[in-house]
């Protein structure tokens, strides 16, 4: 086995919005980068076909440090939509469309810390893709651009495994669940909260669907667990990955 290295991002955009998939009528968002969404960034800057992203998510490790979430915002959209047999109606009675109302949840000014841990060729070859990538990196939608928390906001660093019970990145839920504790630092924080992550995707034939692991996402502070859990350290830093 290859040794592991470091890959680590700070990115502060402007905005940004991770779907969580399950109602048509909320376009609710995870507070963070999700898996999924965080090599897809990779992927693209490297300019990879779905074939080359589907292979980083097996070669990629990945964990997050919610900085600072930003300030939650409600946008209210308004959509005109007809079922097959409303559309039926409106032929004949010419009446106006029904209205559905849209309500999408955006993070203005996050700051995220993304870790990345691989085997050399891989983390060299995605950091010189993020310094001059093939398409415009973004994270979520295509509304919310990547942009660079400081001039040197992508670095090379070096990874070990390790153990830890303090830690400020995203948790496993299970992990959680044997005990622990949150400890808040800052005004700007996010209470301890379970959501169900994208981490990758199993295929068949054209399609494919998504595979979730239950995680715990927090911000403005650290959590102190009850057990040791294992952990990569990103030049001492420890930081669970999936």
């Amino acid at each position: 086995m290859s040794e592991l290295l470091g890959l680590v991002l700070e990115v502060k955009p402007l905005q940004a919005h991770f779907r969580i998939p399950y109602n048509s009528l909320l376009l609710d968002s995870y507070p963070f980068p999700p898996r999924t969404t965080a090599i897809g960034l990779i992927a693209g800057a490297m300019g990879l076909p779905e074939s080359g992203y589907r292979e980083l998510l097996g070669k990629l490790r990945y964990g997050v440090i919610i900085e600072d979430p930003g300030a939650r915002v409600e946008e209210t959209a308004a959509i005109r939509k007809l079922t097959h047999i409303q559309r039926k109606d409106y032929d004949k009675n010419r009446g106006e469309w029904p209205i559905y109302p849209i309500k999408k949840i955006l993070f203005h000014g996050p700051h995220y810390r993304l870790f990345f841990a691989g085997d050399e060729r891989t983390i060299e070859r995605a950091y010189e893709a993020l310094l001059d990538p093939v398409f415009t990196p973004y994270l979520g939608d295509s509304e919310s651009l990547m942009y660079p928390a400081k001039r040197e906001y992508a670095r090379i660093v070096s990874v070990e495994a390790g153990k830890e019970t303090t830690l400020r990145s995203l948790i496993p839920a299970k992990e959680w669940g044997r005990g622990g504790r949150f400890l808040v630092m800052r005004r700007n924080n996010l209470t301890p909260r379970e959501y169900r992550m994208p981490v990758g995707f199993t295929y068949q034939r054209t399609s494919r669907r998504a595979v979730y692991k239950r995680i715990i996402a927090f911000a403005g502070g650290f959590v102190e667990m009850a057990n040791e859990i294992d952990v990569l350290l990103f030049d001492g830093e420890p930081v669970f990955v999936f």
